[in-house]
């Protein structure tokens, strides 16, 4: 599921994306399952941000949210789980 995300949104926004290596692998929460990747910059200045959040909206594969001061939760639509 972390691969095929990633390379989907590698593919088009051409962000290559570092997973968070302090909370690893697939999460859970309400929302459902999520992954934590880490940002260049901080979540309220950053570039990377501001690029998924508008792919979110567009495409509707995914979603984000904050999940720390650079650290952004993705979570994947059922489709990009196929």
């Amino acid at each position: 599921m972390i691969t095929e995300t990633l390379q989907l949104i590698k593919q088009h926004t051409g962000l290559d994306l570092t997973l968070c290596d302090y909370f690893t692998g697939v999460q859970k929460n309400y929302h459902g399952d999520y992954f934590n990747v880490i940002l260049t910059d901080p979540i309220f200045a950053s570039r990377e941000h501001t690029i998924l959040e508008r792919f979110a909206a567009q495409y509707g594969l995914i979603q984000v949210e904050p999940n720390g001061y650079k650290r952004l939760a993705i979570f994947p639509k059922a489709e990009t789980n196929a």
